[in-house]
């Protein structure tokens, strides 16, 4: 069989497209922070809660990359902070660790998809303020799970300059989340962390900034998925 040039060329933008879309996720991930009180300059609780949905299966795709992009004049204040070593994180759940070096708490919920059925897991998480890598802080989240299987997994994120209009970027690496022996990894189908405290001892850790755009405060992330794929989305929180 003989191609002409015509051939050819719908050939290579059919392949063209069927790699383009092959690359696009099918999970879908959003984002909502807020500030807790949300006052300009103030010490706050920031809270980013996070869900993943996708159409065309039963869970979404486990997430093993996050970068969360923070506003332009957001406060973190680190010092006076403890750390905790993801060694200590990993094998004693933080005990032993200095009490200022947990700097926040939330929880999330998983599934994943075994044959026919699909088994939910919940879990409780807890945020630490891990050693510098280099001149970056780092954040670590602990994550416990409670029913119905026993698994403990520690996520690594630092704390790197961004470009406009934020400041400020949390890259975090997601380790596997085991379920059952020879089964897929759990998917994270929602989690809320909400790191600092309006009040008492990390009251200042985290400072709502003082100026705000007219159309509020800009967040952003990049997921990045098991499988390849990778989604963005953005967020905005009113002005005060």
């Amino acid at each position: 069989m003989r191609l002409n040039l015509s051939t050819l060329c719908v050939a290579t933008v059919a392949l063209c497209a069927a790699l383009t879309t092959g690359a696009q996720a099918a999970t879908v991930g959003s984002i909502k922070p807020s500030f807790a009180p949300n006052r300009a300059g103030a010490g706050t609780a920031f809270t980013l809660a996070m869900s993943f949905s996708n159409p065309q299966g039963p869970v979404p795709e486990p997430l093993s990359h996050l970068v969360v992009h923070l506003p332009a004049g957001i406060g973190i204040n680190l010092h006076k902070i403890g750390i905790c070593s993801k060694a200590r994180l990993e094998k004693q759940a933080g005990h032993g660790c200095p009490a200022s070096s947990r700097v926040g708490s939330g929880s999330a919920h998983l599934e994943a998809h075994l044959g026919a059925i699909n088994l939910d897991e919940n879990a409780t998480l807890s945020a630490w303020r891990g050693p510098n890598q280099g001149s970056h802080a780092t954040l670590q989240i602990l994550g416990i799970g409670l029913s119905p299987l026993e698994e403990s997994v520690v996520l690594s994120g630092v704390l790197e300059p961004d470009h406009a209009p934020y400041s400020q970027q949390l890259v975090m690496s997601i380790p596997p989340i085991p379920t059952l022996t020879g089964e897929p990894n759990a998917s994270i189908l929602h989690s809320s962390v909400t790191i600092g405290a309006a009040h008492g001892k990390l009251g200042g850790l985290i400072r709502v900034p003082r100026s705000c755009p007219a159309d509020g405060f800009h967040f952003g992330a990049d997921f990045g998925y098991a499988e390849g794929a990778s989604s963005t989305t953005t967020a905005t929180v009113r002005c005060p």
